[in-house]
């Protein structure tokens, strides 16, 4: 599968999931994370090889840009490098707590990236996607300890983090799109 292929089909589903995202994001931010992501993977699409993930960075724009723009340059380097993704995506995990002052628990992406670098141990897509879909589901009933979602009322409990629910369509789209070997 090419980078290519990939940003071109995250584009399509950011497309059809942009007010969802929008409206999960009301909830817990400011509304437009589905907005965001969409305006960063409009150029990211229309990006040369190798760099697609910083297109998206710089066109995104702020925190979300770069946090999610660590999560596709370690899936960049895996199509078109052929680097270990569960190795790429350790890292973007790592630099993302980091750069976040996040860990799971706290209501953010960490919670369906970390148990999906987990979960893919053996390489297996399919379990990493499950893991990370448990993760956004466990977003819930949380109290955002971090972002936006914290100074909303009673932060954000009761609402899916738009985040996890972010990385969850970058999993499944990477599987949708061909083999990662």
């Amino acid at each position: 599968m090419s980078a290519e292929a990939f940003f071109t089909r995250l584009l399509a589903v950011f497309t059809e999931q942009m007010a969802h995202l929008n409206a999960l994001d009301a909830a817990v931010g400011d509304g437009d994370h589905g907005s965001t992501m969409l305006r960063g993977l409009t150029k990211a699409a229309a990006a040369e090889d190798g760099r697609r993930a910083k297109a998206f960075m710089r066109a995104s724009g702020g925190a979300s840009g770069t946090l999610f723009g660590l999560i596709l340059i370690g899936i960049e380097a895996h199509l078109e490098k052929g680097a270990d993704l569960r190795a790429q995506l350790q890292t973007a995990c790592g630099r993302i707590c980091d750069l976040g002052e996040v860990k799971v628990g706290d209501k953010s992406m960490v919670d369906a990236l970390s148990p999906a670098v987990e979960a893919m141990q053996d390489g297996d897509l399919g379990a990493a996607i499950s893991a990370a879909a448990a993760g956004r589901d466990s977003t819930k009933p949380l109290v955002a300890r971090r972002g936006r979602s914290q100074y909303v009322e009673d932060g954000g409990r009761g609402h899916i983090d738009p985040g996890s629910v972010s990385v969850v369509i970058f999993l499944e789209t990477l599987a949708a799109t061909g083999p990662t070997t």
